[in-house]
């Protein structure tokens, strides 16, 4: 019979914890370029790989001295990937989709019975592609909140209208555009400290104000669009999107399923893409 001493059970024992403990590295936070990381960790990964994140939530209109009224359902993704730069900065290179549906049936709307015009309305998806930035050379805001934490911005707009009044009256809300997008990422602070993990497990918010779609032809009207959602980072990537979502977007714009491969410019949003793909092309 085999005998163990307990000097050398006490060594294996020691040696297992060694090699086998997962290691930990506490992130400083308040660092410019562990706090991007942390980043990049959260909204996309470290390794160049894909990364989709999925939103459904609502839209609803909101107009002068009246409650705001649900128009739409809302379901959206965004597949991305991150590139570390030269300088220590990370730029993402992603292209967005999203689709309005009806609020009670859950269907994919392509046409809508406008309420405030009469008018029938062709349906415009959000199609983005591309939608890059650069991130870095600043600590980005995280809030930690005992075991997680808390990444949320704010994100301003007020810019030239892509589709001025002048040219198209009913397309364009204005001369300006002016909106706002507002952003919370909720992550576990003991997976942003394990630095093994390239990517790490998020959930998301996003709200967004900004003025009638040039689609919903509502002209000046006076009032806004109100957009709710909420989401996570999905594991499986593209295939495990909802079944029916993702078998649309394959079917009507199957680029979609991957991260651009090239840094180009400009980024493009609804406005853009409704002038080039419709407005302009009806002229052609």
């Amino acid at each position: 019979m085999r005998r163990f001493s307990l000097a050398a059970v006490l060594s294996s024992a020691l040696l297992f914890s060694v090699f086998c403990m997962p290691v930990q590295a506490k992130v400083d936070l308040t660092d410019s370029a562990q706090s991007t990381e942390a980043y990049v960790r959260m909204r996309g990964n470290t390794a160049g790989e894909d990364a989709v994140t999925y939103w459904s939530g609502s839209v609803l209109a909101v107009m002068p001295d009246t409650k705001p009224v649900l128009l739409f359902g809302f379901e959206g993704m965004n597949v991305a990937r991150f590139v570390k730069l030269p300088d220590g900065k990370w730029r993402m290179l992603s292209r967005e989709y999203a689709v309005y549906k009806d609020p009670k049936t859950g269907e994919i709307l392509k046409q809508w019975q406008n309420p405030y015009t009469g008018e029938m309305n062709t349906v415009f998806d959000v199609q983005n592609d591309p939608v890059n930035n650069t991130t870095g050379g600043f600590p980005m805001p995280f809030r930690p909140m005992g075991k997680d934490v808390i990444l949320a911005f704010d994100v301003p707009l007020g810019y030239p209208n892509p589709i001025q009044p002048d040219k198209y009256p009913k397309e364009s809300t204005g001369a300006m555009y002016v909106g706002s997008e507002h952003f919370g990422f909720f992550a576990k602070l003991k997976d942003l400290d394990n630095t093994r993990l390239k990517s790490v497990p998020i959930t998301f918010s996003w709200a967004r104000q900004s003025p009638w779609m040039p689609w919903m032809r509502m002209g000046d009207t006076p009032g806004l669009l109100m957009f709710n959602a909420w989401g996570k980072k999905l594991d499986g990537g593209f295939d495990a999107l909802p079944k029916k979502f993702r078998e649309y977007i394959l079917e009507t714009a199957p680029k979609y399923r991957d991260a651009p491969r090239e840094d180009v410019q400009p980024n493009a949003t609804t406005w853009t893409e409704y002038k080039k793909q419709v407005l302009e092309a009806s002229k052609e």
